[in-house]
Formats: C-alpha cells, sequence, structure tokens
C-alpha cells in the first residue's frame, strides 16, 4: 500500500500543477482525488493548484472525513464522493473551471465532439447537467445519472467533472473536453462545422466498445444535447401554462 499511496499522491501533486499551468482554475479553483482502498487521497481546500506539492495532499475516508495530514477537505468534496459511490470502476476524480467548458456549462450548451479521435476517447456528447446549488443533495443523483452515461461532463456554474481509472487518464479526459469545446468555439466563428454522419459515428463508438471504454453500467437516462441548467422550474411553469390555455380554447370552442 505504501508505494501505491506514494504514487497517487505524486499523481494527485503533478496534475494538480497541470491545471493551474493550463490556466483550468482561479485563486482555489478544481480539486482532485483518488481512490486508494478504503481510503481518499484528496488536494486540501484553499491552496491554489500551482501549490499543491505532495507533503500536503490528505488522507480521508470514504465519507469525506480528515484521517490525516495539515489542511481540511475541500467543501465539493461530496462531488467526489457521489462519483465513486455511482461506478466502482472510478478511482479517480478531477474537477477544474477550464474558461471555454465552463463558459459552454453556463450557457448550458452540450458539447457534441466532431474529430473522430475524441469520439473514441470521450464519446460523442459532452453533456451538461442540471443545476444545483454547491453542497444540494441534489447533486449525488445528479452525478450519478450522468456517470452512467459518461466519463465526463459540465455543470452550469461549477466547471467541468471527469472521472477515471487513475488521476491521469482523468485529468486527460478533462483536458480533451476544454480542447474541444475551444476548437467547436473557432470553427462556429469560421463556418459551419462539418458533421461525420451516423455511420461514421457508429463505427466510432463501436471502436470505444471494443476497447474498453465508456461507462460498464446500463443507461438509465437520455442526457439532452442541449441542457438547459437554470430552468427546470420555468419548464414546468410553462407546461402547467400550455396546458391552461388548452383547456381555456377547448372551453371556448
Amino acid at each position: 500500500m505504501g508505494d501505491r499511496k506514494t504514487y497517487l499522491i505524486n499523481q494527485i501533486a503533478k496534475y494538480a500543477q497541470k491545471l493551474d499551468q493550463k490556466g483550468f482554475g482561479a485563486n482555489h479553483d478544481g480539486n482532485i482525488s483518488a481512490k486508494l482502498d478504503n481510503v481518499l487521497l484528496a488536494t486540501p481546500t484553499a491552496v491554489s493548484k500551482g501549490n499543491v506539492v505532495e507533503d500536503i495532499i490528505l488522507t480521508l475516508d470514504l465519507e469525506g472525513k480528515l484521517l490525516s495530514g495539515n489542511g481540511k477537505p475541500f467543501s465539493e468534496i461530496q462531488l467526489h464522493l457521489a462519483a465513486y459511490k455511482a461506478r466502482a470502476d472510478v478511482q479517480a476524480v478531477v474537477h477544474a473551471h477550464s474558461p471555454f467548458a465552463t463558459a459552454r456549462g453556463l450557457v448550458g450548451k452540450a458539447l457534441k465532439p466532431v474529430l473522430p479521435e475524441a469520439i473514441v476517447s470521450v464519446g460523442d456528447i459532452i453533456p451538461v447537467v442540471a443545476f444545483a446549488m454547491p453542497g444540494a443533495k441534489e447533486n449525488i443523483e445528479i452525478i450519478a445519472q450522468a456517470l452512467a452515461e459518461v466519463d465526463v461532463f459540465m455543470m452550469p456554474g461549477n466547471g467541468v467533472m471527469a472521472v477515471g481509472d487513475s488521476v491521469e487518464q482523468a485529468y486527460l479526459r478533462l483536458e480533451l473536453v476544454e480542447h474541444l469545446a475551444k476548437i467547436d468555439y473557432y470553427a462556429l466563428h469560421m463556418g459551419k462545422p462539418m458533421e461525420l454522419g451516423d455511420a461514421n459515428l457508429a463505427k466510432l463508438l463501436e471502436k470505444r466498445a471494443a476497447i474498453g471504454l465508456g461507462p460498464k453500467k446500463p443507461k438509465i437516462l437520455s442526457l439532452e444535447t442541449t441542457a438547459k441548467p437554470y430552468d427546470s422550474q420555468l419548464t414546468m411553469i410553462k407546461k402547467i401554462i400550455a396546458e391552461e390555455i388548452q383547456k381555456m380554447e377547448q372551453k371556448g370552442s
């Protein structure tokens, strides 16, 4: 366990610094955790990711409580715990506020990769999940539902979250989504991006499944291609109004 723990601590520190180097957060943005047997290793709260070193990585229990280390667990540890509970194959979680992908989350615009290699790596859609306030219990269900279909997703007002079988894999998924979001932004300002077509897309997804990528659990929901994070209540209100108008029209006729 000792050698494995040292390795994971080194990986967390390495990729925390990469988040800073890539400009994927400001101030104390972002957090990383990794699972080690029956404990979690995690970055501490209130520390710039550029200042994360091996000596300050915390050891937590599987409920997010501090076991050892100087510092406190970050406030969003519940998001990570939800990911580990949702899928047994998740061994690491990386969360950051990379600019282009975070901006897409704010406007509720899911990302549909067109680059073939990217589809094999992260799938054919990076969704924007429903909005929930930090610390709200709804986050647990939102994350569980998302991870039934994808390995990385955007959260409105809260950046991007990626999971993997290692810290490196989770980080690379997050990094790739930011890269794709930037490419998509530029392409849309240059003209109409190409489309792969259903047949080509199916082949790429078959290849993705063949090499063992993607969630292993059965799908439990259908993610919208363009989520609207702040309007769940508004949608319900509109539905009620539409039903009332229909009733009035039927009475009038």
